[in-house]
């Protein structure tokens, strides 16, 4: 149902959906993330993109490339089950799902409208910027989910 809030119509929101990966930051995140899903009563989409693309530029496809897929779904299994165990200790529901591809193209692929989309950036020196995009930066710029971000160091 709708509400509106001045003369803006707000949709209510389907599910949050999380990127995850092996940052550091990653745990203060999802904490975050859970516990919104919980006041608002919403279920977590915890979400991973193996990068093979760009994995595949830096290394040829060959055995090593495969060897590092494989590393990579791994460690993708296991943080996703770990964030799917906190969920289930704060009775939340989380689907988990890995895809291969470019991550802020499967990220706004997999957002519906309704979607919130609660995701770390890092910030990036002016060099940087120059020579790469940044994930964050893309999906704000090209989704029409709602994105909350929360700055990581």
């Amino acid at each position: 149902m709708e509400k509106n809030i001045g003369n803006q119509k707000i949709s209510p929101m389907d599910r949050i959906i999380i990127p995850v990966d092996a940052s550091p930051e990653m745990d203060s995140i999802i904490e975050k993330a859970f516990s919104l899903a919980k006041e608002m009563g919403r279920s977590v989409l915890a979400f991973y993109i193996i990068d093979t693309p760009r994995l595949t530029e830096v290394i040829p496809p060959d055995g090593l490339s495969t060897a590092w897929e494989s590393l990579l779904s791994k460690e993708a299994q296991q943080l996703l089950r770990k964030f799917e165990q906190r969920g289930k200790e704060l009775g939340i529901p989380v689907e988990k799902k890995i895809v291969e591809g470019i991550p802020e193209n499967e990220i706004i692929k997999e957002a519906r409208k309704n979607d919130l989309i609660v995701m770390g950036c890092k910030s990036q020196g002016f060099f940087d910027r120059l020579l790469t995009s940044n994930v964050c930066e893309k999906v704000i710029d090209k989704s029409s989910s709602s994105v909350m971000t929360y700055k990581m160091r």
